[in-house]
């Protein structure tokens, strides 16, 4: 369900066309929520609701159209383009839109990925109505509505990220193809039999590679090596 006011529903602040008034697209799947942040935004000066959306679709098309100042964009929509999916979008569309996230979501990974979209604020769906009616007014003027400890948040994911990569690279560098081919079909559940008669072979060699690789992932056996490679992204756990 897609709700656009036209000039004569947007209120007694559309009327007057002040200029300064900011023009706020609400993205959210629950019609509860959606019904709050325009109330919210109803009773503040300065902001007025052009249109509430519960589908990245309509809501990518609203942008396109309609032109927001700003988009209350939750995480988790109706259909197929997703919350983080339409930042994208509009980021790289070039869309003069500013974007405040309002999510359920209060994990650092999420957060991470917001920032990294380009988002400008972020703020839980528990927050007051005031709170998200003053985050739309900062986030319009081109502040940054994130609080210390998200920044936080999103700095430890990135390091945690780097730190991976680093560990996947030198991974990769002190594993021969020959071991990541005998790695990747023992992830697959493949016996040594099996992998030496894919590999052509013996299962000698097989179990040599097998003890070289668990030797420089620092496992004890077949399935911390398996369970190491696929955090590092080096393999994909499956049946053969």
């Amino acid at each position: 369900m897609a709700t656009v006011l036209s000039p004569s529903q947007g209120g007694s602040k559309a009327a007057e066309g002040a200029t300064a008034t900011v023009r706020v697209l609400v993205v959210e799947d629950h019609p509860l929520l959606r019904t709050v942040i325009t109330v919210a935004c109803d009773q503040t000066d300065g902001l007025e609701v052009v249109a509430d959306m519960e589908d990245g679709e309509s809501a990518l098309e609203a942008c396109r159209r309609l032109t927001p100042d700003v988009i209350v964009l939750d995480l988790q929509l109706a259909g197929e383009l997703q919350g983080l999916d339409l930042a994208r979008r509009i980021r790289d569309e070039a869309l003069p839109i500013r974007i405040l996230v309002l999510t359920a979501r209060t994990d650092d990974e999420a957060l991470f990925e917001c920032v990294t979209a380009g988002v400008d604020g972020y703020l839980e769906k528990t927050s007051g109505v005031r709170v998200i009616a003053d985050a739309l007014g900062r986030v319009a003027a081109g502040e940054r509505v994130f609080t210390s400890a998200q920044m936080r948040g999103a700095i430890a994911v990135l390091g945690r990220r780097a730190k991976q990569a680093r560990e996947v690279s030198d991974a990769r560098a002190i594993l021969s193809e020959r071991e990541l081919e005998v790695l990747q079909r023992a992830a697959l559940g493949l016996t040594v039999g099996q992998i030496a008669r894919r590999l052509s072979i013996s299962p000698r060699t097989v179990e040599t590679h097998l003890t070289n690789v668990y030797r420089k992932l620092g496992a004890r056996n077949r399935v911390q090596a398996i369970a190491r490679a696929s955090e590092l992204g080096l393999v994909e756990i499956g049946p053969a």
